[in-house]
């Protein structure tokens, strides 16, 4: 897409939106910022630094989070498509999260207007988006919120994915359902930052109900994904087990990370290439990226709301250490032009 047809739909659709950025929320950058090289991790905070600077100039009275749903809001049992939470306040993180993403726990505002909006507009257009109430927040949103907001003084409005319970919502789905959100901002007066969290490649310890699980630890995860909220603390020790495991996994396994399936996304991303994309199926990212990287798809929505316009890459790094590919993406060189 060229640079004058894409300033063209910014001036349109899209004019609302101040700030996009697509970034990882892998946990290791709660507790673990010791781990990886000191140069990678200088690279990472430097930019954070630079979105946070980003975000704080565009002045987004909003924040739209496309984030995936780690069963803290529904069960592998009962897990929708798609979701919105339409309330004014929401909370997070849980209390056995609190020293592995290093926050404590707090309400944060929500916009139970917005969100209503976007739930009567999705319906209208033919997607079956579920309601909830306050949100249940984790890493998903709130690291971002930490090295991007640490303030949390912007009102989120959560829109979960599912991206872990297959069949998932293609990839064509979730870029449809963010065309429609490009909808609801050109309608709705408020300037709008949207943040995509999740992905890139990675493997972490979640167990496919469709692979019989291996060992005591695999299946007590399954019977806590089952369980879907409170299903962590109905395990109390399974957390520390998680983390135990990642740190066994990040040390004994060379194959977590796809470094040129990272580049190969991120690249399609910042070009606005539509097709690449569309053309991966769930089979595919979850052999060539992990059963973590069809969080992507949150990326992808980010895309359809933004009319495929072009972006730029602020850093990626590989951290072993954290096992996934850690990126920051953002669009302000194609909406500073707005």
């Amino acid at each position: 897409m060229t640079t004058e047809a894409s300033q063209q739909l910014i001036a349109g659709t899209e004019s609302k939106i101040v700030a996009a950025f697509g970034m990882t929320h892998t946990p290791g950058l709660g507790n673990l910022l010791s781990l990886p090289p000191a140069g990678q991790v200088k690279n990472i905070l430097s930019g954070f630094d630079e979105a946070r600077r980003l975000l704080a100039r565009a002045q987004p009275d909003i924040i739209l989070a496309l984030v995936n749903d780690h069963f803290d809001m529904s069960s592998m049992d009962n897990m929708p498509a798609f979701s919105v939470s339409v309330a004014d306040q929401h909370y997070g993180p849980p209390a056995h999260l609190e020293d592995w993403i290093q926050l404590e726990r707090a309400p944060i505002a929500g916009h139970r207007e917005y969100a209503r909006t976007i739930l009567e507009m999705g319906i209208a257009a033919g997607f079956d988006i579920t309601r909830w109430g306050s949100a249940e927040l984790v890493h998903n949103v709130l690291l971002p919120m930490r090295f991007l907001r640490p303030e949390r003084d912007i009102p989120v409005v959560p829109i979960f994915t599912n991206c872990f319970v297959p069949p998932c919502p293609t990839l064509s789905r979730c870029f449809d359902l963010g065309q429609m959100l490009g909808q609801v901002i050109a309608e709705r007066p408020e300037k709008v930052a949207i943040i995509a969290s999740g992905g890139i490649s990675h493997w972490p310890p979640f167990v496919n109900e469709t692979e019989e699980p291996l060992n005591e630890f695999e299946q007590r995860m399954l019977e806590a994904q089952r369980a879907g909220p409170g299903g962590m603390t109905k395990d109390p020790k399974l957390s520390r087990m998680i983390a135990e495991r990642e740190m066994e996994m990040a040390a004994t396994r060379d194959d977590l990370i796809n470094v040129d399936w990272d580049r190969r996304v991120l690249n399609a991303l910042a070009q606005g290439d539509k097709e690449t994309l569309l053309g991966m199926s769930y089979e595919d990212i979850y052999h060539d990226a992990g059963n973590g990287g069809y969080e992507m798809a949150l990326w992808v929505m980010m895309m359809g709301a933004l009319n495929c316009v072009p972006g730029r890459t602020l850093f990626y790094e590989p951290v072993k250490e954290w096992m996934g590919g850690v990126s920051v993406l953002s669009y302000d060189n194609t909406l500073a032009a707005n």
